[in-house]
């Protein structure tokens, strides 16, 4: 049997949410539920059943943890903050080493037209290994960042269909407790079969929302947290394929290393 929703007065709007369409955030919205009632002129507002409300703050305490999660493994990746914001939508890449071959390039020429006709070493070396360098950084990082997606389309998909779904149970809420207003008034069997298709509607909704919960949100919790250990694991070997990039010169490599091999 289904919890029973309250309808006792409150002053906290938590129990309501508006969702806004974005990414990072939470959809709720602090003033819904008092503007709500300012304009139908009630004097009361509507309370989920415990049950429901404890797995709705779960949800968006989930949500606050991955927003935090994925900002920062974002910002590891890209350490621009003004990229890595938008990197989920818009993919782009520090544009450091193309820009550091591209100047040295310049710098080549402008020298090598200089008066003095001195003869400069060839830098080209050095700008190959720069374009190398630039060209796996935006390999590898599409990769990583196709292999986060499952707690990226949590963020950015499922935690917004489940604050829709959310709204759509708090609209069955006030419609059946207007339903209840009307048969208390009228007792008529239209009004009464009115209150039993609102009642429908209400429990069809609440059920709908806690199924998406557990089955789009908390049973794929797991998928989550596999994709950022991957993640991880990913990035060992990116800095090993960007490592092997840079040329070691046996006889003035003082350090004993030994260039590391990428998977």
């Amino acid at each position: 049997m289904a919890a029973k929703e309250s309808t006792k007065s409150t002053k906290s709007t938590e129990e309501c949410a508006a969702p806004q369409s974005g990414f990072y955030g939470l959809a709720d919205h602090p003033n819904h539920g008092i503007i709500a009632s300012i304009l139908k002129r009630k004097s009361r507002k509507f309370k989920m059943s415990d049950e429901v409300m404890k797995m709705c703050k779960a949800v968006e305490s989930y949500k606050s943890v991955s927003d935090n999660l994925h900002q920062s493994i974002l910002y590891w990746l890209v350490e621009d903050p003004d990229i890595s914001k938008q990197l989920v939508t818009v993919f782009k890449t520090d544009p450091k080493y193309k820009y550091a071959g591209q100047y040295l390039r310049t710098y080549e020429n402008v020298m090598n037209k200089g008066r003095d006709k001195t003869k400069y070493e060839s830098m080209e070396p050095v700008m190959k290994t720069l374009m190398m360098l630039d060209v796996e950084q935006e390999k590898r990082i599409k990769k990583m960042i196709e292999i986060l997606r499952p707690l990226t389309k949590f963020i950015g998909e499922d935690y917004w269909e489940y604050a829709r779904l959310r709204r759509v149970y708090w609209e069955s809420l006030e419609a059946y407790e207007d339903a209840i207003t009307v048969q208390n008034k009228e007792r008529t069997e239209q009004s009464e079969q009115a209150t039993a298709n609102a009642q429908k509607w209400r429990n069809d909704c609440r059920q709908k929302m806690t199924d998406f919960i557990q089955t789009s949100i908390f049973d794929q919790k797991s998928k989550h947290a596999d994709c950022v250990l991957k993640f991880r694991d990913e990035a060992v070997y990116f800095h090993r394929a960007m490592s092997e990039l840079i040329p070691f010169n046996e006889g003035k490599n003082n350090s004993g290393m030994k260039p590391p091999t990428s998977k």
